[in-house]
């Protein structure tokens, strides 16, 4: 039998591999700091941050193995876009442990920070050279048009590629921080699930969180700018900014969603657990097509409907007298 240090060591190497995997996996890559969180469960919040460091260090490493040490300042501006994501969600992951018993909102802003500046550094970084934005969009273009002009163009011969290339930037960019806001909050419920899944109270917290109701409006002010902006000629970083704050808004009253929905599931199966339902939306909303246009349209909004109707009253007033 293993003594506490070796063991601590060979379930650190397993949570790196398993990290290490979903980080290579697709959408899977956007949940790759949870297995680090769960090492804090045993192993304490230091050795956790240490942990997902490590983490870090080696995405650089297999990327840099992988594609060189960069040369050129393109070849660094495309290494620090490769890396935007990792970097970010990892450096959430620490702010995370770090910022244990701060209120769920300020601790969401906190994590979600490291993104901004990370993303600061890099645009100042490209913007330094007056041409590397072009020469990066150039890039891109060529390897978009090889990759998919021969799919593009056999469905719609007299397609644009050049303007289809602008279009994918312009999307990716337009809801960047809400898809890395999904993977913070992804991973984190994963973390406190499993820290808490032998605490009665847990599941009662999950199905009772709400916001407060004038939180509403930072939802319906920033969708009517991002309509607004439709009808108004302004710089493209304009809208891109107000897409991914309505789109931020949106992934918080999912969570919301997320609680209503828990909550009537709860009514009709007191034995089922958060972690379930969630498992099951989390497969729902990525994996299975048609469906997840569903859940991406539908938690927000039931989240946004709690707001007015009260939704899981009735469940959670259920639970409470069975």
């Amino acid at each position: 039998m293993l003594s506490e240090k070796p063991r601590a060591i060979v379930e650190g190497v397993v949570l790196l591999f398993v990290s290490t995997v979903l980080a290579r996996t697709g959408v899977a890559a956007f949940i790759f700091p949870a297995p680090l969180l769960l090492y804090a469960i045993s192993h304490g919040r230091k050795s956790a941050a240490l942990l997902i460091t490590v983490e870090m260090a080696l995405l650089l490493a297999l990327d840099l193995f992988g594609a060189g040490v960069p040369g050129t300042r393109t070849d660094a501006a495309f290494f620090l876009i490769a890396m935007y994501i990792p970097l970010s969600l990892s450096a959430a992951g620490i702010v995370w442990l770090a910022a244990k018993g701060t209120r769920l909102l300020k601790r969401l802003l906190l994590t979600f920070l490291p993104a901004l500046v990370f993303l600061a550094a890099i645009s100042a970084f490209i913007v330094s050279d007056r041409a590397l934005p072009q020469i990066l969009f150039e890039d891109f273009r060529n390897a978009f048009a090889v990759a998919f002009a021969p799919v593009f163009g056999g469905l719609f011969p007299s397609i644009d590629i050049e303007m289809l290339s602008y279009i994918v930037i312009i999307g990716v960019l337009s809801f960047l921080f809400p898809a890395i806001l999904c993977g913070i909050c992804a991973s984190a419920f994963i973390y406190e699930s499993v820290k808490h899944s032998r605490e009665s109270m847990w599941e009662e917290a999950v199905m009772r969180f709400s916001y407060p109701g004038d939180a509403v409006w930072g939802f319906i002010v920033s969708w009517a700018l991002v309509l607004l902006l439709r009808f108004v000629s302004v710089p493209v970083a304009v809208p891109v900014i107000a897409l991914n704050v309505a789109g931020i808004w949106t992934v918080l009253y999912a969570i919301q969603g997320f609680t209503v929905v828990f909550a009537r599931v709860r009514k009709h199966s007191r034995n089922v657990r958060s972690m379930t339902v969630f498992i099951i939306v989390l497969f729902a909303g990525t994996l299975i097509p048609g469906i997840n246009f569903i859940v991406v349209l539908g938690l927000p909004l039931i989240g946004v409907l709690e707001t007015f109707f009260d939704l899981k009253k009735l469940g959670v007033e259920n639970e409470d007298h069975s």
